[in-house]
């Protein structure tokens, strides 16, 4: 035990050697090399400076005061249709649907599709069909489920109202959800409004909470960012209000892997805003275990990309589209596709020429990330209403290095076959739908 113990003091003093030693011969821009690509360049102004910004926004009452427009609309009780489309969400469906009756809304249409589902998610919603409360619809051919888009698609032309909320059946939401979703169509540029999404299943596990953090840096202060700047550039198809004649302008919804960023940039691309809403509120269940989160992000990130830089590269063009939208691009690739690869570099680099100093530089960039993740979720704190629940979530900022350092090799492995067309098809969309959309 001595000699272990003596074997670790040892192995201590020489590291404390090696880093006053790196201390004292390199320059300053050495470490600033060292750190800006992957944590200083990239993170600090995503985050630092529109949280400083809108918390300083709040403070001088700067933010959008729109209530009195949005009252006056919304008292017209305007046509609503509500898209509630599932697949063997038997266990989640009656919930969501209870919610979405809560709303109280007069002028309010549910429509259910069951899109072949093989569990018993058509019986549980039935009940309120035989009441005359839902509208609901069981795709059974015979080819199997046709997938989210296009039974969206048939829920959009079933449905009847003039605004369109688009919702995931593992869902519940505020009671004045519609009023914050709904109300912003007051103005007729408008053709798109998001919502803000909160983790509901937050005790579950680990992954639940670090989801909530995410979601409270990524949603409630980026998005809302960009909102003010004019520059939303997805509307959730968890949680997303529509303008029924921006919807049909287009053909709505695409087969995609990401069918919310592909329909929303459709919609940037012809003309009308896009808002977001940080009043209206829903909770969803979030993935729980490691294994569901990375299948869903690797997901994500496979059908970001070919969404942004494939389909809709187009959009870059600033002299046919608004430059806001070809600068929001440019940002996304920068921080998704470029600063990913930089930081695979990077590790490379240093595990071949520098071993051991990474090591310290590890430890110091965990503790600046650290430092402005709790600072920035701080503020996500000021314009939550569930602070209190929310305020328990903080143990969780000390682990959320690791998880955005876990799922930048996630992207990194999805963006390696997305660029390669490795594995194409994902299954998230059946054959019938890879059938009809084209490839990009």
């Amino acid at each position: 035990m001595t000699d272990l113990l003596n074997h670790m003091l040892f192995a201590l003093v020489d590291f404390r050697h090696l880093i006053e030693g790196q201390f004292a011969t390199r320059a300053l821009w050495e470490w600033i090399l060292f750190f800006m690509p992957v944590f200083i360049f990239g993170e600090f102004p995503r985050y630092i400076f529109p949280a400083v910004f809108l918390l300083g926004a709040k403070v001088a009452d700067r933010l959008p005061h729109d209530d009195r427009e949005k009252k006056t609309f919304f008292a017209t009780a305007p046509s609503v249709s509500v898209l509630l489309v599932g697949y063997n969400e038997e266990a989640s469906v009656a919930i969501a649907i209870r919610s979405l009756l809560e709303l109280d809304y007069p002028n309010l249409e549910i429509i259910v599709i069951d899109d072949n589902s093989e569990d018993r998610m058509y019986e549980e919603a039935r009940p309120f069909a035989d009441r005359g409360q839902v509208k609901l619809y069981r795709n059974s051919a015979a080819t199997g489920r046709s997938g989210r888009p296009t039974a969206s698609n048939m829920a959009l032309y079933l449905s009847s109202g003039d605004y369109i909320v688009s919702v995931d059946a593992d869902t519940s939401f505020d009671r004045d959800m519609l009023f914050h979703m709904i109300g912003p169509f007051y103005d007729p540029k408008v053709g798109a409004v998001a919502g803000n999404i909160k983790v509901r299943n937050l005790g579950t596990s680990v992954w639940t909470r670090l989801q909530a953090v995410e979601y409270a840096l990524s949603i409630t202060i980026w998005k809302q960012w960009l909102g003010l700047l004019g520059m939303g550039m997805q509307v959730s198809g968890a949680f997303g209000a529509f303008r029924r004649e921006a919807l049909l302008s287009f053909g709505a919804w695409d087969p995609e892997l990401a069918e919310d960023a592909d329909l929303t940039l459709k919609i940037k691309k012809v003309g009308w805003k896009i808002v977001f809403a940080p009043a209206a509120i829903a909770m969803t269940n979030a993935p729980e275990t490691w294994r569901v989160l990375r299948g869903q992000r690797f997901r994500w990130d496979k059908g970001g990309f070919r969404t942004y830089f494939r389909k809709h590269a187009d959009i870059l063009k600033f002299w046919q589209y608004d430059w806001r939208n070809a600068f929001e691009i440019s940002m996304e690739f920068f921080f998704t596709v470029f600063l990913t690869f930089v930081y695979a570099l990077y590790l490379v680099l240093m595990l071949w020429f520098y071993p051991r100093l990474l090591i310290f530089v590890w430890c110091l960039a965990y503790l600046i990330y650290v430092g402005v993740t709790l600072f920035c979720f701080a503020i996500s704190l000021v314009f939550s209403e569930r602070r209190s629940q929310e305020v328990k979530l903080i143990p969780t900022v000390f682990l959320f290095p690791g998880y955005k350092a876990l799922f930048r090799w996630v992207r990194f492995g999805a963006l390696i076959l997305e660029f390669f067309r490795i594995n194409y098809q994902e299954g998230y969309l059946p054959e019938s739908a890879w059938r009809n959309t084209k490839k990009w």
